[in-house]
């Protein structure tokens, strides 16, 4: 006679054994259970498929993240109008891993038929598609497969992006990113990773990274510039946060670029991005929620979310030719819009005090009525000014302890003494105003004629 028993197992054949009665066949003495997929378990019986089995209750069930891995979902086809972007079968490998010493994965970008993977402490690059088989001699071969993410293959070098994705922007096969952790900022191209950071701005990333909440990267396709933000505290910069142009000060971000025709960072910048973007050779930056359009003829130069700005435009240079011979620096000489004026200063490796110049060169015909600016003793007064020759401005440096004047205007020029010499170049009108933001001002070159010292 047949009766319903209770088991504690799906999908099990319960063998002979035991017990009195149907009502306890479970727990009486004696009765047990095997799994068995022949039925009676004799030789040669019909088998029977297991099928799904469930041995274990997991009452503290929870989501688990897996920061290494990722997984893909089915294919969508807008023509057969197949839609499986949301079914995630488990029954199939669609999950990939990487190494999770590396830290987890920050950044996928899809280039091409690869995919790059960022993760905080590596760069890898995997295959979209199709997967990789190797000869006898180790060489790699590209097959088609069903497989979606193939082999996995690291870029050389350690570096991540560590935890800011917001810093990668690409621009054709170029792929810029910031790796706190290292304090370096680096490029992804066909030749692997390259750290731009280095040039000229090694020790600058290095110590200003480590300050950063937020590093906002992105690129200038108008210009041709990876532009990034570093944001925090204590950012050592070109501005303070109300957009005031400064020297080197303690800020709370710094805005620069980088420029791969010149291999150098050529600017910093006055303004404060938290997003950026590039769409038809058009420039755009976001400040909170306003959007901002670079590079407009209509809008004044140097001036960014409607900021006002009470300084002159103004660009610092440092000439360090033989850094380690001691120079006199005797003229400036630069190419460029007529207009701008120059203050230069000297150091030492031996950080002695900087020598001060007699006055800042002021253009030719400016009538700055500024202490220093009037050359003493002559009548009528003369100026201090760039003369243009050639088509460049130069002139003399002039010494304000050393150089000597006489009624004539006649004075001997000993120039700067120094191992390197920094200029900085302030942009006024031509009536010694401080220009206006819709005054355009080019500097193409500048240089100094330089004397060894004999000291």
């Amino acid at each position: 006679m047949s009766a319903i028993i209770e088991i504690s197992y799906y999908n099990t054949f319960i063998l002979a054994g035991g017990g009195t009665s149907n009502s306890d066949a479970v727990t009486s003495r004696g009765k047990y259970h095997i799994e068995e997929s022949r039925i009676k378990g004799g030789y040669n019986e019909t088998s029977t498929d297991y099928g799904v089995k469930a041995y274990i209750v997991d009452d503290e069930y929870k989501m688990r993240t897996r920061g290494n891995a990722m997984i893909y979902s089915g294919i969508f086809n807008a023509k057969t109008k197949v839609n499986q972007t949301n079914q995630f079968p488990i029954g199939k490998d669609i999950t990939k891993a990487v190494d999770i010493t590396d830290g987890s994965i920050q950044k996928l970008y899809a280039e091409d038929t690869n995919l790059n993977i960022f993760q905080e402490n590596k760069v890898s690059s995997a295959l979209i598609d199709k997967d990789a088989i190797f000869t006898a001699e180790g060489s790699p071969l590209k097959a088609i497969s069903n497989v979606v993410i193939g082999q996995i293959v690291p870029y050389l070098g350690k570096y991540g992006i560590s935890k800011n994705p917001e810093s990668f922007a690409f621009f054709g096969g170029r792929k810029y990113f910031a790796d706190k952790s290292r304090g370096a900022i680096l490029r992804l191209s066909r030749d692997g990773i390259t750290p731009i950071s280095v040039y000229g701005m090694k020790d600058y990333f290095r110590d200003n990274l480590k300050n950063t909440t937020k590093i906002y990267g992105t690129h200038d396709d108008q210009k041709e510039k990876y532009v990034i933000s570093l944001q925090g505290s204590d950012i050592e910069g070109a501005s303070n946060a109300t957009g005031q142009t400064t020297t080197a000060v303690a800020s709370d971000y710094a805005t620069l670029g980088f420029d791969e025709k010149s291999r150098g960072w050529v600017s910093f910048y006055t303004y404060k991005p938290t997003f950026g973007f590039s769409l038809e050779n058009e420039f755009y930056t976001f400040n909170k929620q306003n959007l901002y359009k670079h590079h407009k003829n209509d809008v004044p130069y140097s001036k960014f979310y409607e900021a006002s700005y009470s300084d002159p435009s103004n660009i610092t240079l440092v000439i360090n030719g033989e850094p380690s011979v001691s120079k006199n620096f005797l003229t400036i000489n630069y190419e460029g819009s007529t207009g701008w004026s120059a203050s230069p200063t000297t150091e030492s490796h031996n950080n002695t005090t900087s020598t001060i110049s007699y006055s800042s060169i002021i253009h030719e015909g400016y009538k700055i009525y500024e202490e220093g600016v009037i050359i003493p003793n002559t009548n009528p007064p003369q100026y201090v000014g760039f003369k243009r020759k050639e088509g460049k401005y130069f002139d003399f440096i002039k010494n304000k302890n050393n150089d000597v004047f006489n009624d004539n205007s006649q004075f001997t020029t000993t120039g700067l003494n120094g191992n390197f010499l920094n200029v900085t170049f302030e942009y006024w009108k031509p009536s010694g105003e401080v220009a206006s933001g819709v005054d355009k001002a080019e500097l193409f070159a500048v240089s100094s004629e330089i004397q060894l010292s004999s000291k």
